[in-house]
């Protein structure tokens, strides 16, 4: 071999990838040629080196750096399994490749080569902790709320109390889970649905114990009055009574608990009756009395005569025909009814039962009508309704005793249209005769005492506006009459 053996040559000799030939022809030149001979020394250096570091054990580092003693110990595996076992070299190759190797050290030594630093020791970043999973969001049901419709009793109010308190914003109070109601000798409706609403009756209250789109649970001691639209899938509605509870899924019953037994009526519909052990069921035109401490069985069940659906039929709450909770706070108002009296009211032809009262109603002109002895309904007159304002004094119509028939209702009638003053009486209509309405009216119930004082005027009927009704009410209340017979009428006048 008359060239030098390239560098890389000894490392294949090595490594063990020459054949054995080659080899020696190598070991050969090396040992007349001093160049190769300590190219061959650094070579094999180098090599032992690499043998000591595939048998250290991985370096130590943190537990954050799996990764990296993962990596170490797999590339350490794949580099013993790619390298074929070493050959055993001659005695004499060693001894040249240990001289070669005292040389490179000297060169070292005496500076010819630039001294390795020590790198530095790269920090690995702390790992960061994904937070928590939030837990997942369970939507509450939509509360519920109610308005009071009606309340009427030996007071407008009916002496109902909210929480404890007599509200003087009954009728704007909205009404949710946690409210308690008391009723003294009247009683009040809260409506809080389109077709749904409840009446309590008198000496009663009520806990709105729940009050939501999944569960409304209603806790009673007196007597309450029902009516509740078809529950959707999901929803329930209970009355709890004492130990009873009365289930539905849309209905009109009543409930009646007192101090020896509870009694449920059932109009139409279904309602299921538990205790703590047992379960029965109350259909259409059914009543049920269960006596407190006894077992509930189904043969406790029986018919309702034709007088218990009547009387049940003349308690049903009262709803207004479109049910929009913000819209009736502010665009309803409540309408004050009192009567000499207890007399049946209807307005615009609803029947509301005995007044004095109170009802919700919207703004515009309504009708009022009272009974009479005899059960018919006549009109006692109307009364305009605002829309209501902060402070603004409800709408009240105050409805007279029915005027006895009198000797002296002639006579007090020949001194009514003879005080009127025509001219003032045309003053008032002349607006509305230049628009070019005619033939208008106004009916109005008066009552004169013997001494001819007036003791009420009321205009029960008129096609007039509010405005032109008012001026000739005015007109006919200045009307001045002498001493005679008392007197109480109704008059008709065509204007």
């Amino acid at each position: 071999m008359s060239r030098h053996v390239a560098p890389h040559r000894w490392a294949d000799a090595f490594a063990g990838r020459l054949a054995e030939a080659e080899r020696a022809q190598m070991d050969l030149h090396a040992a007349s040629c001093k160049a190769c001979a300590d190219a061959r020394a650094r070579v094999g250096r180098a090599s032992d080196s690499y043998g000591s570091i595939r048998t250290q054990a991985a370096p130590e580092l943190p537990w954050d750096s799996v990764r990296a003693r993962v990596h170490w110990s797999v590339s350490k595996e794949k580099r013993a399994q790619s390298q074929p076992p070493r050959r055993r070299i001659p005695h004499l190759a060693w001894a040249a490749l240990a001289a070669t190797a005292a040389g490179a050290l000297a060169l070292v030594t005496n500076g010819d080569l630039p001294r390795a630093t020590e790198a530095p020791i790269a920090e690995l970043p702390h790992p960061v902790t994904a937070p928590p999973e939030p837990a997942p969001v369970v939507a509450q049901p939509a509360a519920l709320a109610g308005l009071v419709v009606r309340s009427a009793g030996a007071t407008s109010d009916g002496e109902v109390m909210i929480d404890g308190v007599r509200p003087a914003d009954l009728f704007a109070r909205r009404l949710g889970a946690g409210t308690v109601l008391a009723t003294g000798d009247g009683r009040v409706d809260v409506q809080f649905g389109d077709a749904s609403a409840f009446a309590l009756g008198p000496h009663s209250t009520l806990e709105l114990r729940r009050f939501d789109a999944q569960l409304i649970e209603l806790v009673v001691d007196g007597t309450i009055d029902l009516e509740v639209a078809p529950r959707l899938p999901g929803q329930r509605f209970v009355v709890i009574a004492g130990e009873h509870t009365v289930e539905v899924r849309g209905t009109r019953f009543r409930v009646r608990r007192e101090a020896v037994a509870t009694t449920i009526e059932c109009r139409h519909g279904l309602v299921a009756v538990r205790d703590r052990s047992s379960q029965i069921e109350v259909g259409t035109a059914r009543r049920v009395q269960l006596s407190a401490g006894t077992a509930i069985t189904a043969d406790l069940v029986v018919p309702m005569s034709v007088a218990e659906l009547a009387s049940l039929t003349e308690t049903d709450p009262v709803r207004v025909p479109m049910w929009s909770v913000d819209a009736l706070v502010s665009g309803s108002a409540p309408l004050e009814i009192s009567t000499v009296g207890r007399r049946d009211v209807r307005v615009d032809g609803i029947e509301l039962g005995l007044a004095p009262l109170r009802v919700r109603v919207m703004p515009g002109r309504h009708t009022v009508e009272a009974a009479d002895p005899a059960g018919r309904f006549r009109r006692a007159g109307w009364v305009d309704v605002a829309a209501p304002t902060e402070g603004a004094t409800p709408a009240r119509l105050v409805v007279p005793a029915e005027p006895p028939r009198t000797a002296g209702i002639a006579e007090r009638r020949r001194q009514l249209r003879a005080g009127i003053d025509q001219s003032r009486l045309a003053r008032c209509t002349r607006s509305i005769a230049k628009a070019g309405m005619t033939d208008t009216y106004v009916q109005v119930e008066l009552a004169v005492d013997a001494s001819g004082a007036v003791s009420f005027l009321n205009v029960i009927d008129t096609d007039l506006p509010s405005a032109t009704a008012s001026c000739v009410r005015d007109v006919l209340a200045d009307v001045r009459f002498g001493a005679g017979a008392a007197a109480t009428w109704r008059e008709k006048l065509d204007l």
